[in-house]
């Protein structure tokens, strides 16, 4: 039997652990069904300019769970980062800064000082609070401590979310968002410092690991689905190829979502029909509508900007060329502006058309020559699979496990696992979390 580990799947899950594995002397081969490394964080080239699939920035910069595992790898330095911090609230009354730690909220001029000591009052009990403590929130909605709030101050609520989940406050647990102020408190080790690659492309990031792997001689083959994982007696012994080829292993590691592999991946009676009604419940989406507009003059010198009011369709636009110019030919400009959708509107262009119309028209009020200043466009229409759902009863524990009971070999990372997170870090995250699992058993 081969003591090679396989791992399904070239996201930041796959690749963060397949590269400590590597570090630890294991063999390992990555399987990914795509042209592209990344995942959801896969980047493309547009007419010379590097646009990544979706807005992603590390979340937390140097105390994210990506840049840890960058520490234990001893590789850091390679990934060069520039900050996101120059991010503001627009509303009626014009531009405000975005608060950078929880004592800058009595500076937050969006709202006025009574509703900034009220919010004060909110945060930072929750700054201090345990990890332990925030899961009892876990089945209820954030919007539990800002229903009472005025709509000044939901507002902040709604942006910060926009900037965390990609989503909006009603659809967030209040145990998720707790664990996310506190990992953003600088007197418990956090900050609430942000980065993205200084090269351009969220998938630097990958790049980094799979040079990385290879290094230590792992393999990583694209455009290889995988057809069945073979489990004989409670063990796992191998992998088929989608073109019928057996790959012989006692350690498989999938890295993409539970439901989707547990349900196309194994012969039947491999698993308890329970079990697979508790994974199943894990199919849970959220949606976006995002556009790349090309400008040929920049419009603003900040990096991120939250529209704030129920008015507004747009919840987000980023500058992108204002965070490094490496994503845009000399002389252009790259923005994304973004919105939460229903799933639903994902399938339906006519309504993706409206709201990019929309969103263009509130820029173009927010911004006067953003118009006169447009190259091009690109919308996109996102569907964001269940590990960025943090609705109440769908966070931390109550996802899928890094092992399943009776079937020894078998592992899950990123998508639909145990960890705690914003975004690609929850993916590393749950790397750090499940890695050592493998370890133990292989050494076995």
């Amino acid at each position: 039997m081969s003591q090679t580990v396989y791992v399904i799947g070239a996201g930041v899950g796959g690749l963060t652990t397949g590269a400590i594995l590597a570090k630890d002397g294991f063999s390992v081969k990555i399987l990914e069904k795509s042209s592209k490394l990344g995942g959801r964080t896969a980047t493309m080239k547009f007419k010379n300019h590097i646009l990544d699939n979706g807005f992603h920035i590390m979340p937390f910069y140097k105390k994210s769970a990506i840049f840890e595992i960058l520490k234990k790898l001893g590789i850091e330095s390679r990934l060069k980062l520039a900050k996101v911090d120059k991010i503001a609230f627009h509303s009626d009354t014009g531009f405000h800064n975005y608060p950078k730690g929880i004592l800058d909220l009595l500076k937050l001029s969006l709202i006025p000082l009574r509703s900034r000591i009220s919010l004060l009052k909110i945060l930072l009990p929750m700054a201090f609070m345990s990890i332990e403590k925030t899961e009892e929130w876990d089945n209820l909605s954030l919007t539990e401590i800002t229903k009472k709030l005025d709509s000044k101050t939901n507002a902040f609520f709604e942006a910060v979310c926009m900037l965390a989940f990609a989503d909006t406050a009603n659809h967030i647990s209040l145990g998720e968002f707790a664990r996310t102020i506190i990992r953003a408190n600088p007197f418990k080790g956090g900050t609430s410092e942000f980065a993205y690659p200084d090269d351009g492309g969220y998938d630097s990031i990958s790049k980094v690991l799979k040079s990385y792997i290879q290094e230590k001689s792992g393999s990583i083959e694209l455009n290889s689905p995988v057809k069945k994982i073979v489990v004989v007696e409670g063990k796992v012994t191998g992998i088929i190829t989608c073109d019928n080829k057996l790959l012989e292993t006692n350690c498989v590691v999938i890295s993409y979502p539970a439901y989707f592999a547990i349900n196309e991946l194994f012969d039947k009676n491999i698993f308890d029909e329970n079990f697979i009604k508790q994974v199943n419940r894990l199919n849970k989406k959220t949606a976006v509508v995002e556009v790349h507009f090309a400008l040929k003059s920049q419009i603003d010198t900040r990096q991120v900007i939250f529209p704030v009011g129920n008015h507004y369709t747009t919840k987000g636009i980023f500058f992108i060329s204002n965070i490094t110019p490496a994503v845009s030919p000399p002389g252009e400009h790259l923005i994304i502006a973004g919105t939460p959708i229903d799933p639903s509107v994902a399938d339906d262009q006519k309504q993706i058309r409206e709201i990019v119309e929309n969103m263009k028209k509130e820029i173009n009020e927010i911004y006067p020559d953003f118009k006169s200043s447009l190259l091009w466009e690109r919308p996109m229409a996102w569907k964001l699979v269940e590990s960025v759902v943090k609705e109440p009863g769908l966070v931390w524990k109550s996802k899928m496990p890094h092992e399943v009971p009776g079937v020894k070999g078998l592992f899950f990372v990123g998508d639909s696992t145990i960890s705690y997170g914003i975004g690609t870090d929850s993916a590393a995250h749950s790397s750090i979390l499940c890695t050592p699992k493998i370890q133990s058993y292989m050494r076995k």
